[in-house]
């Protein structure tokens, strides 16, 4: 493959990534599945776990896929149940039909998941630029923070006149991403598909990770951060609404929070070349957990506020930590890697969010959200720890 081909092929990625999810429907998502799904936070909670576990299983052997067919093949066919599911979410209205919606989101980021990273990761070390990978991906995914932010400015007013608008207008944009990945060129694989080579590949990768000390860190950690916002970004809505805030002003919040996400993505690479590595880990364990417990030992809209500082680390995880794992490994189950890390973090979102709805259950959303900021604390402080021991 020619370095044009790569080039396009960032070109291409950059807008693949930037429409890949619904850019207006993150304020409102809870909303909607509560007032168009007929659904609880406790019932959300529950099939957001259970969806997980699908993704669990289907996490490894779509790697899998995607490191014997082709990353491009697999990308198209996640992209295509992606674009189906936020068909389906705009037509909710039932929590029955909430579920399907969610099962066919499931299938299409499972397919997508490690497939498009190790796509850019691996173009560019073709022509000798991986190490550019930090500062594509992060200007990748701040684009798209960047036009979420804009866009939510107008989701509250849009959900007032109409719930459902702001998801229908999501729609374009993720048919559009599918759309581009008819674009993206990949070298040719003259390898022919078997279950038993998918198979032999699930093996071969689970053995590297269980042997990697440095993998298994990384893994550790980012599933961390990732669950715990995961959680956290569920309580959003309910927070807002608890504290008084009013629905017009929650595309505002989204607006001023995606915009903090897009600066640190946009800007992973010159921060991240300029302080060590574990002074940021250990800023990001802060980030995460200082500002649970403020909003959940003071309740008050001026601690709505604390959402931003979550957003520092939503901009800043996923190009600084893709680009640390991508080091890591090799070309030839780079997919299939990156997949069982997004199994684990399936695994451990499954137990935590199902642990929360119980919690939710049984107490208020205060109590729970001061829970999950010790633990965060907790399994932050004791990466931190073991950081030292693992990166000698």
């Amino acid at each position: 493959m020619k370095e044009k081909d790569v080039l396009r092929n960032v070109k291409m990625y950059k807008l693949y990534k930037t429409f890949g999810e619904p850019l207006m429907w993150g304020p409102i998502l809870i909303s909607c599945l509560m007032n168009l799904g007929h659904m609880k936070l406790s019932e959300i909670y529950f099939m957001e776990s259970i969806v997980l576990v699908g993704t669990i299983f289907l996490q490894i052997p779509t790697g899998a896929l995607a490191d014997i067919i082709g990353r491009k093949k697999t990308i198209l066919i996640g992209s295509f149940f992606l674009s189906l599911s936020i068909i389906l979410f705009s037509t909710i209205y039932s929590p029955l039909s909430a579920w399907i919606a969610n099962i066919v989101w499931m299938i299409g980021f499972s397919l997508c998941s490690g497939a498009d990273s190790a796509f850019l990761y691996d173009s560019l070390r073709l022509i000798g630029k991986e190490t550019e990978y930090k500062k594509i991906e992060g200007d990748s995914v701040g684009n798209r923070f960047l036009i979420t932010a804009i866009c939510s400015i107008f989701v509250g007013y849009l959900a007032e006149y109409y719930i459902r608008l702001p998801i229908l207008l999501s729609i374009p944009g993720v048919v559009f991403s599918t759309l581009i990945v008819f674009f993206f060129k990949e070298p040719s694989r003259n390898e022919k598909y078997t279950p038993g080579k998918q198979i032999d590949m699930a093996k071969i990768s689970l053995l590297f990770v269980s042997n990697h000390k440095e993998i298994k860190w990384i893994i550790f950690f980012v599933t961390t951060i990732g669950v715990t916002s995961k959680v956290w970004f569920f309580t959003y809505n309910p927070y807002f609404e608890l504290v008084g805030l009013d629905l017009k002003y929650y595309g505002i919040v989204f607006f001023a929070l995606n915009i903090v996400a897009w600066f640190f993505s946009k800007n992973v690479s010159n921060i991240s070349n300029k302080v060590k590595d574990i002074n940021i880990i250990v800023i990001l364990v802060l980030l995460i957990a200082v500002p649970i417990l403020i909003m959940s030992s003071v309740p008050s809209v001026f601690c709505v506020g604390m959402v931003f500082f979550q957003n520092v680390a939503r901009g800043f995880m996923g190009p600084f930590f893709g680009e640390f794992m991508n080091r890591h490994l090799n070309g030839e189950n780079r997919a299939t890697v990156l997949s069982i890390q997004s199994a684990v973090s399936g695994s451990a979102q499954f137990i935590a969010l199902g642990a929360f709805g119980f919690l939710l259950e049984n107490n208020g959303l205060l109590f729970c959200l001061q829970i999950l900021g010790i633990i965060v604390l907790v399994l932050g402080g004791l990466a931190i720890f073991r950081y030292k021991k693992v990166f000698k």
